[in-house]
């Protein structure tokens, strides 16, 4: 049978076998959705540097996690126990965490041995868990944060693919292989916004590209918030479901243009409309259900 083992510092190694670890804290890396936006945090009493990088003291409980060598899914579960403190220059985590800012993270936890109080990270960290967020409950003033590893990606329907007359693809995901960088326009909110609906302080002019995209605020009390567009004109966004915070005038947001997943429907959101129609992933000639027998 396969050894699964964690690799270990020379000083790390050394001060385990001379007994002389006295203290343990866990490092948490979170990783947005964007791929790009991260929170450093750890559950010691004081800020940790390790690889360049600081995490921040954050009132945390001691995780619980389970890790086997079977095809099971391995968990983490995390509890945060501050949320009413404003979060990254926004409204407070809680808000921030119903608003949807950890939808689709990834939380990296490592664990980091400390022998004295005036050099804590010298040994070196040892990983233990990777995983996506997979769920968050909120009670009072404490999330629990459920993390599943990576190998629950294999949890997939059979056939991935499915004939269907829609493109397969994700907009700007690697099949469809346009950037999705290019497709995201930063802006500001403009008069009299509500929570369902986002105006523009000066409107684009393709506002209608916008439409079943997304919207990410960037500041002021919604930062942090992420809703799909359910319909974009030049008077502003309608949001699919409302956010949490009111944002104000002059907040700022990106916007991430939609695509309608067809060939060619006329529309300014079509493979033919973005000229990407080499990696359509659809299939115009499968039958509707009723002709298909």
């Amino acid at each position: 049978m396969t050894a699964f083992l964690r690799t270990a510092s020379a000083a790390l190694i050394a001060a385990l076998a001379a007994r002389t670890i006295r203290y343990e804290a866990h490092l948490y890396t979170i990783t947005l959705i964007d791929g790009v936006t991260t929170y450093t945090w750890t559950d010691f009493d004081q800020p940790l540097t390790s690889g360049g990088t600081t995490f921040t003291p954050w009132p945390l409980a001691r995780p619980s996690w389970n890790v086997v060598n079977t095809m099971e899914v391995p968990s983490l579960t995390l509890k945060v126990l501050s949320l009413n403190t404003a979060f990254g220059g926004g409204a407070a985590l809680q808000q921030q965490i119903h608003a949807g800012l950890f939808d689709g993270a990834t939380l990296a936890a490592q664990m980091c041995p400390m022998g004295t109080d005036a050099n804590p990270a010298t040994l070196g960290t040892v990983p233990f868990f990777t995983g996506k967020i997979a769920g968050i409950d909120c009670d009072g003033v404490t999330a629990t944060i459920a993390v599943k590893g990576k190998v629950n990606d294999l949890d997939q329907y059979a056939p991935r693919n499915l004939y269907r007359t829609s493109c397969n693809h994700a907009f700007c995901d690697a099949g469809c292989t346009l950037s999705r960088a290019s497709y995201t326009s930063s802006f500001a909110v403009g008069a009299s916004p509500t929570v369902t609906f986002i105006p523009w302080a000066s409107a684009p002019g393709n506002a209608a590209a916008y439409q079943n995209g997304t919207i990410t605020f960037t500041s002021g009390a919604a930062s942090g918030s992420r809703r799909s567009i359910a319909g974009a004109s030049a008077s502003g966004l309608t949001l699919a479901y409302p956010l949490a915070t009111l944002p104000a005038v002059g907040d700022t947001f990106t916007a991430f243009q939609g695509c309608d997943k067809t060939l060619n429907s006329g529309s300014a959101q079509s493979c033919t409309a973005y000229s990407n129609t080499a990696h359509f992933r659809g299939f115009t000639n499968v039958p509707p259900p009723g002709a298909a027998y």
